[in-house]
């Protein structure tokens, strides 16, 4: 591995924390998202999906909270359980994944704090300005650090490599279709601390699997990326 620097282990914080209202919104943005080649309201049972359709952010609420309060309230051991266990788990094992992280991409981490909402639906958005992930409380707390490890690659790309002249070549929509692509990497570096291999979506495998025999072949964070640039505007063509 190439790195700017020799990093010391890191002690970021990183809170888990179940919010009822930052759950909500995960699944009213489900509803109306379509990311990934993935329509995410498909995921949402009838006839929820239907009673959410074309409500804004308050009006969902109105559907979206009493139906989580039922589920909190009939899984409040289950939730509470997997909450203690996973900050148990971050708290053992993010400092050495984060210093892992910083080497693999050649930069520090970007910041020395987030938050992690447990969410009941099968989605993990994120917030790169605030540091926030959510993770899906339905998969096993083993999982999560996993999960966050992947959005937090995302991170890291976003803050220093994206705006690079280098990516100008790129749409917004090609840097998105690298950023995700690029997690799989996490397969040969970070293993130990997953609980399953980083699968990706199905409409980046292609570029996937070549990212990770360049990988293998090389080990510099930065020339993968520029790899990736190649790969995807010789597609374009």
């Amino acid at each position: 591995l190439k790195f700017d620097r020799m990093y010391h282990k890191y002690m970021a914080q990183i809170e888990i924390k179940i919010d009822i209202n930052q759950d909500a919104w995960n699944w009213w943005q489900a509803r109306n998202q379509i990311s990934h080649g993935v329509d995410w309201k498909q995921r949402i049972e009838e006839p929820l999906r239907f009673e959410l359709a074309g409500k804004d952010r308050t009006e969902a609420n109105v559907i979206l909270l009493p139906y989580l309060e039922k589920y909190y309230a009939d899984h409040q051991a289950e939730l509470q359980t997997k909450l203690a266990e996973a900050q148990m788990h971050f708290d053992a094992q993010s400092p050495q994944a984060l210093e892992l992280m910083a080497q693999v991409t050649g930069k520090p981490i970007y910041r020395d704090s987030f938050t992690c909402f447990l969410t009941t639906f099968p989605r993990c958005p994120y917030s790169l300005e605030k540091g926030q992930v959510w993770l899906c409380a339905l998969w096993p707390a083993k999982c999560y650090l996993g999960t966050f490890l992947h959005e937090l690659q995302h991170f890291q790309f976003l803050y220093y490599y994206a705006r690079l002249p280098e990516l100008s070549r790129l749409s917004s929509t090609q840097i998105d279709f690298l950023k995700e692509a690029l997690t799989v990497i996490l397969n040969d570096e970070f293993l130990p601390f997953m609980c399953q291999k980083d699968r990706g979506y199905e409409i980046h495998q292609e570029l996937r699997d070549e990212l990770k025999i360049f990988w293998e072949q090389n080990k510099d964070f930065y020339a993968l990326i520029l790899f990736g640039v190649r790969w995807l505007t010789k597609e374009s063509e």
